[in-house]
């Protein structure tokens, strides 16, 4: 009996709730000398509705940054620009929404709760992800484009879904840069 009490103990200290923050790195554009605006850029509004927005909302603009920076369009990238100093910028506000929902069959799941707690290796879970990006490019203070862009992914784990959320993880970096990079395409050929 004992060495029931000692593994559910060891069970419970697995993190086995998939984490959201996983903010995809930009990626490095070899053509960073020819720009297609002359303009520079700055990051208005950046904000994330979720309840844990306070946590991951810098590095999320950080990164936002970078993909900017990366993606040739704009000469300067700036969280802050003085306007009496430049006269003409562009200025993007973010909202980004996430939504995330993980399912287990209970059919194939069960003996991994009663009676073989953590040991049963088929643990079938499907996890479903969706990212909002909404939008506006301004220049100056005149509204140029408004859009809201929408991609979802999802993953699933076969043996021990309960534990095991790098596949998850994996989606939602890659459902996130995906949703990043149709957001630069569409803001350069929208200029």
């Amino acid at each position: 009996m004992k060495h029931y009490y000692a593994l559910i103990i060891v069970s419970l200290l697995f993190q086995c709730s998939t984490d959201l923050r996983q903010v995809p790195p930009p990626t490095k554009n070899g053509n960073l000398t020819r720009n297609k605006v002359t303009l520079p850029i700055v990051i208005g509004k950046f904000e994330i509705l979720s309840a844990d927005r306070g946590v991951y909302t810098d590095s999320w603009r950080m990164a936002w940054k970078g993909h900017l920076q990366s993606s040739g369009i704009f000469t300067n990238v700036y969280n802050e620009l003085d306007p009496k100093e430049v006269k003409d910028f562009y200025t993007i506000d973010v909202e980004m929404k996430t939504i995330y929902s993980d399912r287990y069959n209970w059919w194939y799941t069960w003996p991994a709760v009663y009676p073989f707690i953590a040991i049963w290796p088929i643990q079938y879970r499907l996890g479903e992800y969706s990212v909002e990006f909404h939008y506006k490019l301004y220049l100056n203070k005149d509204l140029l484009k408004e859009e809201t862009i929408i991609k979802k992914g999802n993953a699933e784990e076969f043996l021990y879904g309960f534990f095991k959320v790098r596949n998850f993880h994996r989606m939602i970096e890659e459902t996130n840069l995906e949703a990043v990079n149709v957001c630069l395409k569409n803001l350069e050929s929208s200029l």
